[in-house]
């Protein structure tokens, strides 16, 4: 009898050890399994140089749209708690996007949902340097693996003269669908998008 309560004791404390060791995992990488509404950055590219040379900044992922929103765009969008959406007209008058008459610092460059019609979860995505995909600088996103949307994308919105180009292999790789404005959905690559070239 006491044999079993001690081997029993020794499987639930394995059981917690392993859960621990999980949600350490995942802590560290910053990225949840089903990321809920994240933001991250990517340095400006200039043409020419390969995308391996930049890092994306920390995801950060919140509970909310809003948040992720007012993350991105250092506070300068706020949103209603409930809002799935942001309108370019907001985004200009905040100075968050770049025109050719105004250039934006850390500008917006994508919003991606995971739904069609642009529902869902989010990822917005911003340059951490730049001002747009103007006179060739480009922003890269080589792996939607290790910002937690891998073969999740349906639907997105594009920025700052940049043309968003959604491959189904990472690096930039495989098919691909181009997104230029909106695009409510992306047809037969709906939750194929594995990598994004903004240009």
């Amino acid at each position: 009898m006491r044999r079993r309560r001690y081997t029993w004791l020794a499987v639930l404390a394995t059981l917690v050890l392993v859960s621990w060791q999980a949600q350490a995992a995942q802590a560290a990488t910053g990225v949840p399994d089903r990321a809920r509404h994240c933001a991250v950055g990517m340095p400006a590219m200039r043409a020419g140089t390969g995308f391996h040379l930049a890092k994306p900044s920390k995801v950060s992922c919140f509970g909310s749209f809003a948040e992720s929103v007012s993350y991105a765009t250092a506070g300068r969008v706020r949103l209603a708690p409930g809002a799935r959406t942001v309108s370019t007209r907001q985004l200009q008058a905040a100075g968050v996007v770049s025109t050719r008459s105004a250039l934006a610092a850390q500008p917006l460059v994508g919003i991606e949902y995971e739904d069609s019609n642009y529902g869902g979860d989010s990822l917005v995505l911003y340059g951490s340097s730049g001002s747009g995909c103007y006179s060739g600088t480009w922003y890269g996103f080589p792996s939607m693996s290790s910002l937690g949307f891998d073969n999740r994308i349906s639907s997105a919105r594009m920025y700052s003269n940049c043309l968003g180009r959604h491959h189904d292999g990472t690096n930039y790789t495989g098919s691909y669908r181009y997104c230029d404005g909106s695009c409510s959905t992306f047809g037969t690559m709906n939750d194929r998008t594995s990598s994004i070239k903004f240009f």
